[in-house]
C-alpha cells in the first residue's frame, strides 16, 4: 500500500490535526509574542536596580585574567629583587612597587582595596583593573544590553513554553515525543557551550591578548562595548557550538548521514573545526584552540552517538 494512504499516515502519525487558517496562525502568533515580551518586559524591569551586580557578573572575565596577569606581575618584581641581592640593583620604582604590592596584595586579589583605578600608579601594572567607557552613554547603553540578556535568561522559561506553544500546535505527538526527549540535552550542551566561553575562553584569550602587548609601545585599555560584544560572540558561538552532536544524530535519523560517512570523512571534518574557529574567535592561537578542541572532542561525542544508532541506518536510507 503507498505511504500516502490516510490509513497508514494515521497510524503513523496519529489523528489529524485542526486545521487553522491564516488569520487565526497570526492571531495565535502575536498572542504568543505579547505574552512571551511581556515576561521579557517584567524581568528587565526586575534586573535594573541591579546595575552593580549585573554588570559585576559580566565583567567577572575581566578580572579573572587581570588577577592571573597581576599575580604574575609581582613574581616578576620579586625576581628582580632575588636578582638584586646577587649583585644586580633594584631600582627605586620597582622596589617602591613591589612593596605596595606586599603590603595590599590580598586585598587588591580579594577585590576589596579602595581606589581601583589608581592601581596602575600605585603597583606599576600596567594593564587598568576596570574597564572604560568611551563616551557618555557606552556604559550605560551596554548595561541595559546585559539588562535584556540576563532578563531573557530569567523569562526564559515563559519565553521557551510560549514558543513551543505556537509550535507544538503544527506537530504530531510522535513529533513532539522527540522534542521532549532531545530538549533537555539542547538546554544542558547549551548552558555548557556558554559556561566554557564565560569561564575558560575568554579570560584565557584576553589574558593571552594581554601577555602579548609591550607597555612601553601599547597599552591595554579595554572599552567595555568592546568587551561585551567580544564577551556575548565568543559565548554564543560556543553555545552553539555544543550542539554538534545533537545535529550529528538528527543528521543520522534523517538519512542524511550515517555514521559510517561521519567516520569516513573525519579529517575534513576536523580542518572545517578548525577554519569555523578560527573566523569565530580573534586573529590568535589561543582562543581558536581553546574553541576548536572542544568542538573535535564533541564530534568523539556525536561518533559515539551516531554509532549507538547505526543500526537505523539502513533501515532509514530505503525509506
Amino acid at each position: 500500500m503507498p505511504l500516502d494512504d490516510p490509513n497508514i499516515r494515521a497510524a503513523i502519525d496519529g489523528p489529524e490535526l485542526p486545521r487553522m487558517s491564516f488569520g487565526d496562525h497570526l492571531e495565535e502568533l502575536r498572542s504568543r509574542l505579547v505574552k512571551a515580551l511581556l515576561a521579557v518586559v517584567v524581568a528587565v524591569l526586575a534586573v535594573m536596580p541591579w546595575k552593580e551586580q549585573v554588570q559585576g557578573i559580566v565583567i567577572n572575565p575581566y578580572r579573572v585574567q587581570w588577577r592571573v596577569g597581576f599575580v604574575d606581575y609581582v613574581a616578576g618584581l620579586e625576581a628582580k629583587e632575588a636578582a638584586a641581592t646577587a649583585g644586580a640593583p633594584l631600582d627605586a620604582d620597582s622596589a617602591r612597587f613591589l612593596e605596595y604590592c606586599r603590603q595590599h596584595q590580598d586585598a587588591i586579589l580579594a577585590g576589596t582595596k579602595e581606589y581601583s583605578h589608581l592601581f596602575p600608579v600605585q603597583t606599576g601594572y600596567h594593564v587598568p583593573y576596570s574597564l572604560y567607557a568611551i563616551g557618555g552613554i557606552e556604559d550605560i547603553m551596554s548595561f541595559m544590553w546585559a539588562s535584556i540578556l540576563f532578563a531573557i535568561v530569567l523569562a526564559s522559561p515563559v519565553v521557551v513554553w510560549q514558543a513551543w506553544a505556537f509550535i507544538a500546535a503544527g506537530l504530531y505527538p510522535k513529533e513532539r515525543a522527540i522534542f521532549y526527549r532531545y530538549f533537555p540535552f539542547m538546554a544542558a550542551l547549551l548552558a555548557a557551550g556558554v559556561a566554557f566561553g564565560y569561564f575558560v575562553v575568554l579570560p584565557y584569550t584576553l589574558g593571552f591578548l594581554v601577555r602579548w602587548m609591550n607597555p612601553d609601545q601599547v597599552g591595554a585599555m579595554f572599552s567595555v562595548g568592546q568587551f561585551l560584544s567580544l564577551e556575548f560572540a565568543l559565548t554564543g558561538a560556543l553555545g552553539l557550538v555544543f550542539q554538534l552532536p545533537l545535529v550529528m544524530v538528527a543528521l543520522q535519523k534523517i538519512g542524511l548521514v550515517t555514521h559510517r560517512g561521519f567516520r569516513k570523512n573525519w579529517r575534513m571534518t576536523i580542518l572545517c573545526i578548525f577554519v569555523f574557529a578560527a573566523v569565530l574567535t580573534p586573529p590568535e592561537p589561543v582562543s581558536m584552540l581553546l574553541m576548536s578542541a572542544p568542538m573535535v572532542l564533541l564530534y568523539g561525542l556525536g561518533l559515539l552517538l551516531t554509532w549507538f544508532a547505526r543500526g537505523k541506518d539502513a533501515a532509514v536510507a530505503p525509506a
